[in-house]
């Protein structure tokens, strides 16, 4: 008999139920049903080749359950069944599964199996602890079909209005599908790089998880860094042509095209390095159950948070304020306790422009922080303590009287954080004259962390809070009301941000950076303001990790063969052979003749690439032709050598594999260079 059909036999045996009756006539029904069971042997016994064709399709549904309730699957175990209606002395050991037997898994069928059974064990305090990890889990849960930025245009402003062309369809036959982004039609194919997932450990029913840069892809890194030391777009731009799937190239040329103005470009940028990670993603990857982590102190991961953030921001421009705000429970679902790019400063704010005012009510009431770089209880942080009053009164609707729940909230976030009640009256533009008789909206804070908070709220919510017949008078009616409070009767104000941290956190800092906001960066320390950092990696930790040693595998990659199938291998090659370092070797020097020759086509090739794709060249067949000519007036007047040794058909040929397919012109000047020189 297979191990799936005695784990089917088990499984019947559970199915028995054991009915409200005594003792006795339990007993002979159990007898009586016995023969019933051996037959049911010999029918799985028969039945093994039947069965062997549904054993496929029951493999796949429970890896599928296996992914969606492995938090279940942790947490099954059996309950006592109900006491018998007479009172019997004797307790029933019959095991109940929670659950109807017929929707049981077999890997929950196994874990029920192999769990010993007490009928003493009290499980409230586990139940209790369980159902509180579960709000918090269901917090950061992602709706997966609230992150397409497309259909939420087409409900928005209906599928007609919304310009869909160079999507569906045409994508379908080149990208595969994508949740995180909608692939065009125009985009190209995909090809592995070298970049993927690995699972690291899976500790309390939570996953964890690192992309891996394996050898190819850690060559890409290497060009990519070199172009960016060299402070060069154009190399950039070629390394994008190669590989147009590598992350963080894709990263620094979205940050160009911003800078430039070219937010179509900028946005598509991060969408295509979107596309990448998913792509990498590993089978459990789950990212929507939140239950899956990645550790920003690994620079493999760095580029995922950073593609999630910028994405943001470009969703937030096109107003697709629910796809946003999705993304950012996924930024933040990613690390929720380091919160590498403070994702939870703008929680609220996401949720609030999605109208999801009954979630910032959750969060702000059910979820708790570490207390290292924010507040034990979100209510201490000023967004939180504003936003989730704001939340109260959009759902109540009470405005009128002091002694409203929401105007009650609003009162408490003004005592503690009265600045924020201040200045963000004068960004809107308006006062309240009550104001300025009372001390308590002097601006005498002098914790830069807590002024930093307090400005960030400001400047980012105020846009909330313009509705002048509602919220502005609310907000005035409330300000007045905390001013006619006793002093004695107020809460006391917060002077710095209740946390172990005393200064800013470097992860506020990479907010604020990765936000650019202007007014915002004179709050910064010095020792950020002061370095010099990239945008692919902006603030990188202090502990960072990573797989492989970067500087080792330079090393490693300059003693070995040079990778021409690499982007810029030929360049280098030839930047190589004007050096006298390259196939020659012994520092041997190459005539000048061929030097100017080689430099001509080097930045003939360079020009070639500010061309847009699909456009022909003016005159192609002309520069063609005269740099043919010349390469063989060169060869003919000064054969190539390298000091007063002649190139061979083996170093030609060399140069010829270092060119890629799609540099033609000059892959057929060389080969008749090659040819010639052979003939000789």
């Amino acid at each position: 008999m297979s191990s799936r059909a005695l784990r089917r036999l088990q499984k019947q045996q559970l199915e028995i139920e054991e009915p409200e009756i005594s003792e006795e006539e339990s007993e002979d029904e159990v007898v009586t049903q016995a023969p019933k069971k051996a037959q049911n042997l010999f029918a799985l016994l028969n039945g093994d080749d039947e069965v062997e064709e549904e054993e496929e399709e029951e493999e796949e549904e429970e890896k599928e359950v296996e992914i969606k309730d492995k938090k279940a699957v942790a947490h099954v175990s059996p309950t006592t069944s109900k006491k018998n209606k007479k009172k019997s002395k004797k307790k029933n050991k019959k095991v109940q599964p929670k659950k109807d037997i017929s929707d049981i898994s077999m890997q929950e069928l196994d874990a029920a199996l192999k769990e010993p059974y007490s009928p003493h064990d009290s499980s409230s305090k586990i139940s209790s602890d369980y159902a509180a990890i579960e709000k918090c889990r269901q917090l950061i849960t992602i709706n997966t079909r609230f992150l397409d930025a497309e259909a939420e245009m087409k409900r928005m402003f209906g599928s007609r209005v919304v310009n869909t062309e160079g999507r569906g369809v045409g994508a379908g036959r080149i990208l595969k599908k994508s949740k995180l982004c909608t692939p065009k039609a125009d985009w190209r194919p995909y090809a592995k790089d070298g970049l993927s997932m690995e699972l690291i450990e899976t500790k309390d029913g939570i996953s964890y998880f690192a992309f891996k840069h394996h050898d190819r892809y850690q060559d890409i890194q290497l060009d990519f860094l070199n172009a960016v030391a060299m402070h060069d777009p154009n190399g950039l731009v070629l390394l994008n042509r190669r590989h147009p799937y590598h992350v963080d190239t894709l990263l620094q040329l979205s940050e160009i095209a911003k800078q430039s103005g070219d937010w179509s470009m900028a946005g598509e940028c991060i969408e295509q390095a979107l596309y990448a990670c998913e792509r990498a993603f590993h089978p459990h990857f789950s990212y929507g159950s939140g239950n899956v982590r990645l550790s920003y102190t690994r620079s493999e991961n760095r580029s995922f948070f950073l593609a999630i953030f910028r994405h943001i921001q470009f969703l937030t421009r096109r107003g697709c304020w629910r796809t946003a705000f999705e993304f950012n429970k996924l930024l933040f679902s990613l690390d929720p306790t380091a919160d590498a790019l403070g994702a939870i400063l703008s929680m609220d704010y996401y949720a609030l422009n999605a109208k999801d005012y009954d979630y910032v009510l959750r969060l702000t009431s059910e979820w708790k922080m570490d207390g290292k770089i924010y507040p034990t209880s979100l209510t201490s942080l000023p967004n939180f303590a504003f936003s989730s009053a704001y939340s109260k009164f959009k759902l109540s609707g009470e405005a009128e009287g002091r002694e409203s729940e929401c105007s009650k909230m609003l009162q408490k976030a003004i005592q503690r954080f009265p600045l924020v009640a201040s200045r963000l009256l004068e960004k809107l533009g308006d006062s309240e004259p009550s104001m300025h008789s009372s001390d308590l909206f002097k601006e005498n804070l002098t914790n830069n962390y807590l002024d930093l908070l307090i400005w960030t709220f400001v400047e980012r919510s105020d846009s909330l809070w313009k509705e002048p017949e509602v919220v502005i008078q609310w907000l005035k009616y409330n300000i007045k009301a905390v001013v006619q409070m006793p002093a004695k009767s107020r809460i006391s104000a917060y002077t710095r941000v209740p946390c172990v941290e005393k200064g800013i956190p470097l992860s506020i800092s990479r907010h604020i950076v990765m936000a650019d906001v202007q007014r915002l960066l004179r709050y910064l320390p010095s020792s950020i303001t002061s370095a010099s950092y990239h945008m692919y990696d902006p603030l990188p930790p202090p502990d960072s990790i990573s797989s492989y040693d970067i500087n080792e595998r330079m090393s490693s990659r300059g003693r070995g063969t040079q990778n021409n199938s690499a982007p810029g291998g030929w360049i280098a090659a030839m930047q190589d052979l004007l050096r006298g370092q390259g196939l020659g070797g012994g520092g041997r020097q190459i005539t000048p003749e061929t030097a100017d020759m080689v430099r001509r086509l080097m930045e003939d090739m360079n020009a070639a690439q500010d061309r847009l794709p699909g456009t022909f060249p003016e005159d192609d067949d002309a520069d063609f032709e005269e740099a043919n000519h010349e390469i063989h007036d060169v060869y003919d007047s000064h054969p190539p050598q390298l000091g007063n040794t002649p190139l061979t058909t083996e170093e030609l040929g060399q140069i010829l594999n270092a060119v890629e397919d799609d540099d033609m012109d000059l892959q057929i000047a060389l080969a008749q260079t090659y040819e010639q020189n052979r003939r000789h």
